[in-house]
């Protein structure tokens, strides 16, 4: 029977393009781990630098401190977070987002466990008396090369597997509907 076999080809199809989302989130992992140590750092930094008055106030041993307590916690943190980003359901999940994507944000889902990131800074912010900001503190997706991957692009070809996932999802759905469609007109046609 033909709908049989669209069945069987459609999910194929859909496993393949599954496995290329997967593939994706295991090439994008690494590149997200290496800037979840250095957002926290690179933003410190940038508000220790835009807030003088305060920066010319803290204390060279408290500046040493708080890089120390940066590089532990920035480690602790980016492993909790590549540990959350190692199930594939994360990833699977920007099938349910909305448009083609261009940045890993747009699969919430994913991009709320980056969260702990900002977090740190927060906390290490907090912790040394920093200035509260007028400006939110939050991860964002590296627009940089990142062991000479661009994180942008990784993001649309994740996206572009994303989409053709969608699309053999939608190839099985239909495949299934028209199974079951031909197994009323049969009994209709048996009655």
């Amino acid at each position: 029977m033909r709908t049989d076999e669209d069945l069987r080809e459609a999910k194929t199809a859909e496993a393949r393009a599954r496995q290329a989302v997967v593939k994706m989130a295991v090439e994008i992992r690494p590149i997200l781990g290496e800037d979840f140590v250095e957002f926290p750092a690179y933003e410190i930094r940038r508000r220790f630098v835009s807030a003088p008055d305060f920066a010319a106030g803290l204390p060279d041993e408290a500046i040493g401190r708080l890089k120390s307590m940066l590089a532990a916690r920035s480690l602790e943190v980016r492993d909790a977070v590549l540990a959350a980003l190692a199930d594939p359901e994360v990833w699977l999940a920007g099938v349910d987002s909305e448009g083609p994507g261009k940045s890993l944000a747009e699969n919430g889902r994913l991009w709320a466990l980056t969260v702990p990131v900002a977090d740190l800074v927060r906390e290490v912010l907090a912790a040394f008396g920093f200035p509260a900001g007028d400006e939110p503190i939050e991860y964002r997706m590296p627009m940089r090369f990142i062991h000479k991957k661009f994180l942008p692009g990784l993001a649309e070809k994740y996206w572009a597997a994303v989409a053709d996932l969608r699309e053999a999802r939608a190839r099985v759905q239909e495949a299934e509907e028209g199974r079951v469609r031909e197994a009323l007109g049969k009994r209709w046609d048996r009655m």
